[in-house]
């Protein structure tokens, strides 16, 4: 461990503070002799909504990612990140989980169209899975909202993050984050910097068209999907929505669970 530089399980274990002490601690060694260590550390613990007890340097080619006007200096932007992370989780300890769909409530039309038009425009462009995207760059799209959104890993779910686009709508910065599968899944997660979703989750079908969508704090969520198993489906919905409220990681039942639905559920149609 302190010869060669950790891996990308080894390093997803450390930050959910799943390994045993010595190989945590050749981690942390390895961290603070390899800059880039840090640099990919400082990436999950963003990805996956946590923050350590000393917040880790951000990537070095950040600003790479960033519209010039809208770049931050790097320290400002973890120190920001780090307090509204604890603001969110802080928040979301007295609020309740949503007990499930609302069933009197819509998503705005405009936010489900727009959702629409970037998923239908990733599948359209879509040419097949690959290396997955760089995290560096999550992290910097990240970085143009005011509070850190939470962007759940879905890889025990057989679903990896292979698009990640932000764009200006009339509402304001969406970010899309494209999960795919090995054989043609496809699930985005929207997330709407200036939210007017509902505060419980909405679920809207249009034949195998399916949006779920909540508000958390000031950020909109919305998933959505074609032709995906309802009983995968759902029960992602529900963890993520669960994720997007704790401001934390999914632990290992959660995990658990997602992979054993992945197994029993039908193939995707798109």
């Amino acid at each position: 461990m302190t010869r060669e530089r950790p891996d990308w399980p080894t390093l997803n274990a450390y930050v959910d503070g799943e390994l045993d002490a010595r190989t945590a601690g050749a981690v942390a060694e390895a961290a603070g002799s390899d800059s880039a260590v840090a640099d990919q550390i400082a990436c999950l613990y963003q990805l996956k909504g946590v923050m350590p007890a000393v917040p880790p340097p951000a990537p070095a080619d950040l600003g790479e990612f960033l519209p010039k006007q809208r770049r931050r200096p790097v320290a400002g932007m973890i120190a920001a990140a780090a307090a509204a992370v604890v603001l969110v989780i802080g928040v979301a300890l007295f609020q309740a989980l949503s007990p499930g769909p609302d069933q009197s409530a819509r998503l705005p039309e405009p936010a489900v169209a727009a959702a629409r038009t970037l998923h239908m425009d990733w599948l359209a462009t879509d040419n097949g899975p690959n290396a997955g995207a760089p995290p560096s760059l999550v992290l910097a799209a990240m970085s143009q909202f005011s509070q850190p959104p939470v962007i759940p890993d879905l890889t025990s779910s057989k679903l990896t993050i292979e698009r990640v686009t932000v764009t200006d709508q009339p509402e304001g910065h969406v970010l899309q984050v494209g999960y795919r599968g090995n054989h043609g899944c496809h699930l985005s997660l929207f997330i709407f910097a200036n939210g007017t979703l509902p505060s419980r989750m909405v679920q809207e079908v249009s034949g195998t068209e399916r949006a779920y969508g909540w508000q958390v704090a000031d950020l909109g969520y919305m998933l959505f999907a074609v032709g995906m198993d309802n009983a995968r489906y759902d029960l992602i919905a529900r963890k993520v929505e669960e994720a997007t409220r704790s401001g934390t990681s999914f632990d290992e039942k959660t995990r658990q669970a997602l992979a054993e639905s992945k197994v029993k559920s039908a193939s995707c149609t798109a």
